[in-house]
Parts: structure tokens; C-alpha cells; sequence
């Protein structure tokens, strides 16, 4: 497809405003690119470029804060801003509701200027979204992509707009299972689908309880589980909240062990071999795992993330107790690590019951077993940074202070990752 506008914006802030939007102008005729329904298959960098390319008006989503971490090298809206500049895209920045706070400082020239120096257009997400919708169209797209034949629907305000979001959700969803599925598993379905609803109502009361109770032994964390979570899912966001450790003073927790790859198709409700249970997860992009923390954080509404390398090494030294050991946890690479040394060529479980042993805060296999992907570009390469090594990695390559390079789309059955939570 031939889009006619791209949409950039900042997932945190700017997600739903880019939705409506994308929303409006779908309804008055146009062709929009939104990341948030196309990126599902394929590379993540190579769907952006060719679309920013393709279309030929680029709108960037100016929420608050939306351009602090365009300072940063490997920030992705950074990278589409520069992009639309240097296929000399016309930019038609969007500040709704006012809410836009300034770009970054340190964030390059062009990049300012592009935002700061085309004007922005205030849309008004509420009652007058319509009408600024239109006259937007008026002053700004029809010169550069000309007039579109609307649909016959078109919502006038924000409320109206939500409700078609949620039914078009709805209906995607519906339309997916019933494309995978054939006419003969369509009545299986059906047949199963009023199975699950009675035993749902035998059930509901149960899963209500269960819920309470995991929202109650997390309270420190201010947990609040969707009520759309099945009893798989709820057990495996327990566990993963269980094995937490403060590493800033009721700020932000890390996960004692590396993620696994039960508490990944746990969360993900999907079945998978209980002997693998308690090996680390590995084989995910980068992009694989931004959505997929993006999922949990949407399940438990709580700010889940990769660390960042600041945290990670802060964590990796004890935290406030400053370990100064050459390996997390220990001088003695063999007490703390599976490394080429011992690893047998294989990733082992991580659950603190392989005799190594963890640092001050109670965090094992920092040091090996799988590499930890972090949320900090590696250098200026445009690389992610991995830490700590793994268990096909010399003794020098598993110190707490290793560090290298892992490409944003690559896949490696060395490199996993640990989450941490911070508190708002």
C-alpha cells in the first residue's frame, strides 16, 4: 500500500493521540502509515524506512516529552525525523491539546528545525476535534497531497472516536481467528467459545479472588491486573513479581533471574515444554521484546523495562553496598558463572538452585549463563548493548563490566534479558 502520511510519535504519551488521529484521517479519505497496525511481521527498521520514503507528508505526534530522547543516537523517532529531513518530506507537526513541551537541547540542528521550524498544528482533542481535524486538512494536506473522498462515517469529537477505535478492535480481532481458521474449525470455535463462556461464569468469581490476592502481595508496587487475564497468565506475572530485587530504595526493582522461557509464554498464555521452564528466553529481537514489555506493562499497569547499562552495572556492584568484585557476586568466576569454562556449550537454568552463587542484592547469573540485552545504545555504532557475557564466553568476556554490541533486529540464542520495574 501507498500511504499518503506517516505518523510518528512516542509510544509513551502520544499512543492514543496518534491512533484518533490516524483515525480522523483515515475517515476523511487518506492513507496513513501508524506502526502501531502495520509493524507485526518483517523487519522492524526496514517497514519505517520504506514508508517514511513512500509517503509524502511526515507528521510527528509532539506530545509532552516526546522529543527529550531525541538526544540519544538510537532513539527511533530521532531516526524518522532525520530520515523524513533527508528525503526532503514536508512535516506537518501536530501538537494536541497544547500539550507539547520543547525539543531536545542536545538533539541535532536538523532535527530542531524541523520541528521548531514548520508550524504546528494545535488539535483539539475533545469536542472541536473534528472541526480542527478538517481545517488542518484545509491548511496543511490539501496543498500537498490533494483532497480525498471521505467515508461516509466521520466522527466529530474524541468520544465518538474512542468508541470506533474499540469497535475496531473488536471486529480485528474477531476477523483474525476467523481467517486462521477454516468453516469446519469455525463451528469447533463456536462450539468451544460457548464451552469456555459457562465455564468463564463457574469461574469468574475464582479469577476475581486470585486477582485480589496478587494485587494485594504486590501492593508495594501499586499492581492493578487486567481483568481479561486468564489464571496462566496471572500465575506467571506473580512469579515474575516474586522474584524481584529493590536495587534503588522503593524506585526500581530488577528481576533476580535472567527473563525465562516459562514466564515468557506464560504471560503470552501459550503452552510450551515445562522441562525448559526455568531456561532464559533468548532468540528475540529487540523490537520482539519492546512490544512484549509493552504488553506486560498494559497487563499489570506498571512501568516495565529493559534496564539501561547505568542501572544494569549500578545493580551488577550491589547496588548502595559498591561490591567491588571482578565478576558479579564474586572474585571466583566458577562460583557465580556458567561460562565457556563450565556451560558444557548450553544455557542453564535461572532460578538460584544451580549452586552459583548471586551478589549482595540477591541477582544471579549477571556474570554468563545468557547475554542481558539493555535499553542503552552501544556506543555510537546504532548497535543495543549487551552485558555479563555467556555461557559460551571466555572467563574475561563474563566480568561484570563486559559489555558489546547487538543489532536492533538480530536474533541470537546467546542473548536473553532481565526486567526491571520502576515506580513512578
Amino acid at each position: 500500500m501507498k500511504y499518503d502520511i506517516f505518523i510518528s510519535y512516542r509510544r509513551d504519551g502520544g499512543a492514543q493521540y496518534a491512533r484518533i488521529l490516524q483515525l480522523m484521517l483515515i475517515q476523511r479519505g487518506y492513507k496513513v502509515f501508524l506502526d502501531y497496525d502495520e509493524l507485526r511481521d518483517g523487519t522492524f527498521s526496514d517497514r519505517i524506512k520504506s514508508a517514511i520514503k513512500d509517503a509524502p507528508v511526515f507528521m510527528p505526534i509532539l506530545s509532552a516529552g516526546s522529543m527529550k530522547r531525541c538526544a540519544n543516537d538510537g532513539d527511533w523517532v530521532r531516526k524518522e525525523i532525520l530520515l523524513a529531513v533527508q528525503e526532503g518530506k514536508p512535516i506537518v507537526p501536530i501538537n494536541p491539546d497544547r500539550t507539547f513541551d520543547g525539543g531536545a537541547e542536545e538533539a541535532p540542528d536538523v532535527l530542531r528545525n524541523a520541528i521548531e521550524g514548520n508550524q504546528h498544528s494545535e488539535i483539539s482533542f475533545g469536542q472541536l476535534l473534528g472541526a480542527s481535524i478538517d481545517q488542518m486538512i484545509a491548511d496543511r494536506l490539501v496543498d500537498k497531497v490533494g483532497k480525498r473522498m471521505p467515508l461516509d462515517k466521520k466522527d466529530a469529537d474524541v468520544d465518538a472516536a474512542q468508541e470506533t477505535l474499540r469497535k475496531i478492535d473488536r471486529h480485528n480481532k474477531f476477523m483474525k481467528r476467523l481467517c486462521i481458521a477454516g468453516i469446519a474449525a469455525i463451528m469447533i470455535i463456536v462450539v468451544a467459545a460457548c464451552a469456555l463462556y459457562w465455564q468463564h461464569i463457574r469461574n469468574s468469581e475464582s479469577l476475581t479472588e486470585m486477582r485480589t490476592e496478587i494485587e494485594t502481595r504486590h501492593n508495594n508496587l501499586m499492581l492493578q491486573l487486567n481483568p481479561d487475564l486468564t489464571e496462566q497468565q496471572m500465575t506467571a506475572i506473580d512469579n515474575m513479581l516474586t522474584n524481584m530485587s529493590e536495587v534503588y530504595p522503593d524506585s526500581i526493582w530488577m528481576s533476580q533471574f535472567e527473563f525465562t522461557i516459562g514466564l515468557w509464554h506464560g504471560i503470552k498464555g501459550e503452552a510450551y515444554d515445562e522441562a525448559q521452564k526455568n531456561i532464559p528466553v533468548t532468540s528475540k529481537s529487540y523490537a520482539d521484546i519492546y512490544m512484549f514489555l509493552s504488553d506486560i506493562s498494559d497487563m499489570t499497569n506498571l512501568n516495565i523495562e529493559l534496564p539501561s547499562t547505568e542501572v544494569w552495572s549500578y545493580a551488577a556492584h550491589g547496588g548502595e553496598n559498591a561490591e567491588a568484585t571482578k565478576y558479579v557476586g564474586n572474585d571466583d568466576v566458577e562460583k557465580v558463572a556458567w561460562y565457556k569454562g563450565n556451560s558444557g556449550g548450553k544455557a542453564h537454568p535461572s532460578d538460584g538452585q544451580q549452586g552459583k552463587e548471586p551478589n549482595m542484592l540477591d541477582l544471579y547469573d549477571m556474570s554468563g549463563n545468557v547475554s542481558e540485552l539493555c535499553n542503552t545504545p552501544f556506543e555510537d555504532s546504532g548497535l543495543y548493548t549487551v552485558c555479563g557475557g555467556n555461557y559460551d564466553s571466555p572467563a574475561p568476556e563474563v566480568t561484570a563490566d563486559a559489555r558489546k554490541g547487538f543489532a536492533t533486529d538480530a536474533k541470537d540464542e546467546h542473548v536473553g534479558f532481565r526486567i526491571t520495574i520502576r515506580k513512578p
